[in-house]
């Protein structure tokens, strides 16, 4: 039990550090750092939600159904209803947005249907339909596959290349991200078999040896230095879009910038093993992935209207930096609030 525990308390870590490299992509990081942010960011939380998936717990497709619907569709009605609230009543009316000719049914339909582009209020909540949908999907290869990996492995293939193929086609973005559900698929297998393999019990514990920091700071800084090269080799990876660009890099881009987020992330908790921030960080990945561009915006809008601060200054990155730290604790106040929503909900 105590090596479960320690793997999941630095996955919390991992996230923690995703989700303040995602508000940092959000509020305009420069190229390149744009490129190689974008490379990995997403396929490492689909990593990670596979690394979780434990098929064994649920007896039938139902119960896998409810379970996972509970774990993501309550958060996913819970955060949009309080950012289209806060859209509606005050944020269309103010700044960039004030006179916008979005009618106020538009955002209602992109929540129905999971789509980035019309989710106005909150664009980054495109994630979670995606992932649910990749997580029904692998469940049911799961089961056709008969716990054979092979079979498995084959069912994968051909449903990612399915969502490979579908981002070679200039088409609208479809309905709760399907294509960008099959390409990600590929990786939340990768997530899947490294627990099934337990491959990152043997990282784990490279905690016992003397030099166990170095080992994981220099496959730390390996992954980082070829994910740079290769996602500059090609275009920006947007999975919201399901675009790659050249596949023969965005892939192993992914994999490896997706290991240096995962690496530093065992780092850190092996040299700071009780950091109650980066755990609870990592724990609210949700309501902080809704909130971050609202509370961004009130935080521009004081320093801009109040303190008469030009926003240029947001271009330095130790000011990103500490902006980044400013939104996720004005963002806590909504985590609180989101647990016990949850609660009540889950509850009924």
């Amino acid at each position: 039990m105590a090596a479960n525990t320690n793997r999941i308390i630095w996955i919390d870590y991992v996230k923690a550090f995703a989700i303040m490299i995602v508000i940092m992509l959000h509020i305009g990081i420069p190229d390149p750092f744009r490129t190689i942010v974008r490379s990995f960011i997403i396929p490492v939380f689909f990593i990670l939600s596979g690394l979780f998936f434990t098929p064994n717990k649920y007896t039938t497709y139902n119960a896998f159904w409810e379970h996972k619907t509970l774990r993501l569709l309550v958060p996913y009605l819970i955060l949009n209803a309080i950012t289209y609230i806060y859209w509606l009543l005050i944020a269309r009316n103010l700044g960039a947005d004030a006179g916008t000719t979005t009618p106020f049914w538009k955002p209602l339909l992109g929540i129905i249907l999971g789509l980035e582009h019309w989710m106005e209020h909150c664009k980054p909540l495109w994630f979670l339909p995606c992932l649910m949908l990749t997580e029904w999907i692998f469940y049911l290869l799961h089961r056709m596959s008969k716990k054979n990996e092979k079979i498995l492995l084959g069912y994968v293939t051909l449903t990612t290349l399915l969502g490979f193929l579908l981002s070679q086609f200039n088409t609208p973005p479809l309905p709760w991200g399907i294509g960008g559900s099959c390409s990600m698929m590929l990786f939340y297998f990768i997530g899947y078999i490294l627990r099934v393999k337990n491959y990152f019990d043997i990282l784990q514990k490279t905690n016992q040896h003397y030099y166990s920091t170095t080992f994981l700071g220099s496959i730390c800084l390996i992954s980082i230095v070829f994910c740079t090269y290769l996602s500059l080799q090609t275009s920006e990876t947007k999975v919201f879009e399901n675009s790659y660009g050249n596949l023969f890099y965005s892939i192993p881009a992914a994999i490896c910038g997706s290991m240096f987020l995962i690496t530093l992330g065992m780092i850190v908790h092996k040299l700071f093993p009780l950091s109650k921030v980066l755990k609870y960080i990592g724990q609210h990945t949700l309501p902080i992935l809704a909130m971050h561009l609202i509370v961004a915006g009130w935080i521009k809008g004081f320093t801009y209207f109040i303190l008469d601060l030009p926003l240029i200054i947001y271009s330095e990155l130790w000011i990103q930096l500490v902006f980044v730290f400013a939104i996720i604790w004005l963002s806590l106040p909504v985590c609180y609030l989101y647990d016990k929503s949850k609660q009540v909900l889950v509850n009924l």
